[in-house]
């Protein structure tokens, strides 16, 4: 699913309406149905109703829902708020459709916002996806009202005040929404952490907006879903063995962190790799061999930490980092490592922060390789700290591109981050995924998915969905608060049975 700019959107409607074809005001009647669908579905016992619209076509689309909802009984008000001199002529003219029935009140100076009752369920329909500044006046002081009250708010597309595309700085004047309604696609605005409040739970309803223009308008930014995820998936043949799926090496663990290296390996292993080896300090010998009797252990001659490198030429992927510290003698060995490899390699936890100690290394990692920091891990890597989520997109997605590696920049809607400038955010997952541990799964089932002929594109986008959604079935069962990482891995092959 490709994610869109603000003109792009306004493009999408055009091109629909001219290319369906299908007047405007009758696509407006459309969409407002689909939101009415919904609302019926999953709201139908709150039935006193307020919505505020603006005087442009997102209010046009309250104004259809109003109309709508009053069909069905429900008790519906409609607050109008009057931020310029031009409505839009599908506004205007779904205002004359409104039934007389509705209670309608134009809000043009502070004095007309009313009090509302406690009952009733807000919809904000003032501002669309196209605003560019920040609301101010009338509009202002209606946002503030909103936020003050303890109503329940859903947002028509987006929250009236966010911007859509790039950074918003103006916080205490946007709609403080518990679900957003968006039409067709996700904005990119609501995968970012700082704007959760505005964004609360998200549905996005599908209008019907015309195929074609999603199939030849360029982006860089996408959103993975499970359509996406079946395509890149590759089911197995009767026939096949496990010399065709790969063998993976993991390289990690240090004394008192052989659970992370553990925790990898058994992910790997559930991610279908045909063998999987693991290097780790001779003190993990034995907890792997009794707790991933399927993996084969290979032990480093000293006992608490790594020291010596490898042969690499038997294995079709290499994942580094979970549990290896920074000690010296390991930093040593995990440079030979790197230097030795020739095709793409996985790198996560100490890895990277030996990484970023020694920029060196950068010359030595093979092209298409795949990095997972969490944000303190990157900001290390690029030796910056960001004030805001856009900028270390930005940050990671130059970074990317640059240095002609994967970044995948972790965290709620993980980002891939392609050398080709393309950035994928993640649907699944959960705060469940929020724990010790968690990386360390992920770093294994990439590492397993890269061994197994999936690209290094393909390994990072279905290995990051794979991992939020085992954290999804795993949270269903276990509660968000109680998953641990081994529930996630325990999901992960409820994952493959869904493809």
């Amino acid at each position: 699913m490709k994610l869109y700019t603000a003109q792009q959107i306004r493009d999408w409607d055009k091109f629909t309406i001219k290319n369906e074809p299908i007047k405007s005001i009758d696509l407006m009647e459309r969409a407002a149905g689909k939101l009415t669908d919904w609302y019926l579905e999953n709201c139908g016992g709150y039935e006193d109703v307020s919505i505020f619209c603006g005087i442009g076509n997102n209010g046009g689309d309250g104004l259809v829902m109003a109309r709508l909802l009053s069909n069905e009984q429900f008790d519906v008000k409609v607050f109008i708020v009057h931020f310029g001199e031009n409505p839009s002529p599908d506004f205007t003219e779904n205002l004359e459709r409104l039934p007389k029935k509705i209670d309608c009140v134009h809000i043009k100076e502070s004095t007309d916002i009313p009090e509302l009752n406690k009952e009733t369920v807000i919809v904000d329909c003032i501002f669309g996806s196209g605003i560019s500044r920040p609301p101010k006046g009338i509009t202002l002081d209606v946002i503030t009202k909103i936020n003050k009250s303890n109503n329940p708010v859903i947002s028509v597309d987006i929250a009236s005040g966010l911007y859509t595309d790039h950074y918003s700085t103006h916080f205490n004047s946007i709609v403080e929404a518990d679900i957003t309604l968006t039409l067709e696609v996700p904005k990119l605005s609501m995968l970012f952490p700082e704007n959760e409040k505005n964004v609360g739970e998200l549905h996005i309803l599908k209008i019907g907006l015309d195929k074609e223009y999603a199939r030849t308008v360029d982006s860089n930014f996408y959103f993975t879903t499970s359509q996406t995820a079946e395509k890149i998936y590759k089911p197995r043949k009767r026939f096949d063995h496990k010399g065709k799926f790969g063998h993976v090496l993991l390289v990690g663990g240090s004394k008192g962190m052989i659970g992370a290296v553990q925790l990898a390996t058994r992910s790997a292993l559930r991610s279908g790799a045909g063998k999987t080896s693991v290097i780790v300090p001779s003190c993990g010998y034995e907890i792997l061999q009794a707790t991933c009797p399927e993996a084969m252990c290979i032990a480093d001659p000293s006992r608490n930490h790594i020291v010596a490198s490898t042969l690499l030429k038997p294995y079709t992927a290499i994942g580094i980092g979970p549990g290896i510290g920074k000690h010296e003698q390991t930093k040593k060995a995990i440079r030979s490592i790197i230097e030795d490899a020739e095709k793409p390699i996985v790198l996560d936890a100490d890895a990277l922060n030996l990484l970023s100690e020694n920029s060196d290394w950068w010359e030595m990692i093979p092209e298409n390789s795949i990095l997972t920091p969490h944000v303190g891990e990157f900001e290390r890597l690029a030796d910056i700290h960001f004030i805001n989520s856009f900028d270390r997109l930005e940050a990671a997605s130059k970074m990317a591109q640059d240095r002609k590696v994967i970044i995948i920049l972790k965290g709620a809607n993980t980002a891939v981050c392609l050398p080709n400038g393309e950035i994928h955010f993640n649907s699944t997952g959960n705060p469940g995924l929020a724990k010790g541990g968690s990386g360390d799964a992920l770093l294994g089932l990439i590492t397993g998915l890269l061994g197994q002929k999936y690209n290094s594109m393909e390994a990072a986008i279905l290995g990051v969905y794979i991992h939020g959604k085992a954290g999804d079935y795993a949270a269903q069962n276990m509660s968000i608060e109680s998953v641990t990482t081994s529930d996630v891995i325990d999901h992960i092959g409820k994952v493959f049975l869904g493809f």
